[in-house]
């Protein structure tokens, strides 16, 4: 008996179902691998360990928005960089600090000033308080610097120069005007040495991607941009289809068993 139609049917159906599956099975397992991960995010830490890869975070064009404002402390330098405070390459534990504004060395701490606050820090670099407005910090500070082992502060209103706790804080007099700017030691930007530019921008890099990120981007195909995206909808339909065509496969050869 010659091949009928549905006979062809049958056959067209079955080699293009391997085809589609063999291409969606990479897919799938892209899937189930990174929807396992993400799963269990707050087990693995994902959202705490960050990507070193150096083609990766250039995929995604993570790079420091120009270059580092830095100020040279005795032997070691306080510096800004997209929006974080290092010292030296040591990347500072504070939320979203302003501006950096200078820093200092008072005795065996470090002063460092941003907008609004002041970071007292231990001679290893660890911050061990910040002071703001409620603890009497000047307000609109431009500047800081040191006289007579006294840490003084230029604001928007005069010059300020605290006490050695900086509990307290008194406006300025030079020989007797008020308006005559303060003498001190001010600290000045610099450029940092090259070695320490370039663990700056690695520091940045390493804490601006983290593997969630990545693994959610894989996921849903947005790693790629809009082509990611439209590939993993195609697999998708992929899917669809390979169901519905096996299934009904399975139907046409059961169907004639039963008769």
């Amino acid at each position: 008996m010659p091949p009928t139609k549905h006979h062809h049917l049958v056959k067209y159906l079955r080699r293009w179902h391997r085809r589609l599956g063999i291409t969606a099975a990479v897919f799938a397992i892209v899937l189930a691998v990174t929807g396992l991960l993400l799963n269990h995010t707050e087990g693995l830490a994902l959202d705490s360990r960050y990507v070193r890869s150096e083609l990766v975070l250039d995929w995604y064009g993570i790079a420091p928005p120009g270059k580092p404002v830095s100020y040279p402390v005795g032997d070691h330098w306080v510096s800004q960089l997209g929006g974080h405070i290092y010292f030296d390459e040591q990347m500072l534990a504070v939320d979203e600090p302003g501006r950096l504004l200078g820093a200092v060395k008072l005795g065996e701490n470090i002063i460092i000033a941003v907008e609004g606050q002041l970071l007292l820090l231990s001679a290893a670099g660890k911050v061990l308080e910040i002071l703001g407005g409620a603890q009497g910090v000047p307000a609109g500070m431009r500047q800081i610097g040191v006289k007579d082992d006294r840490l003084v502060v230029r604001a928007s209103h005069g010059d300020y120069s605290a006490d050695k706790d900086l509990l307290h804080w008194d406006e300025s007099e030079e020989a007797g005007d008020r308006h005559v700017p303060v003498v001190a030691d001010w600290a000045k930007a610099s450029t940092p040495p090259e070695v320490l530019y370039a663990k700056l921008v690695e520091a940045y890099r390493g804490k601006g991607l983290t593997l969630e990120r990545v693994l959610l981007d894989l996921h849903s195909g947005r790693i790629a941009g809009l082509v990611g995206v439209a590939v993993v909808d195609v697999s998708a339909i992929l899917f669809i289809l390979l169901a519905i065509s096996g299934i009904w496969m399975w139907v046409r050869h059961v169907r004639p068993a039963h008769h």
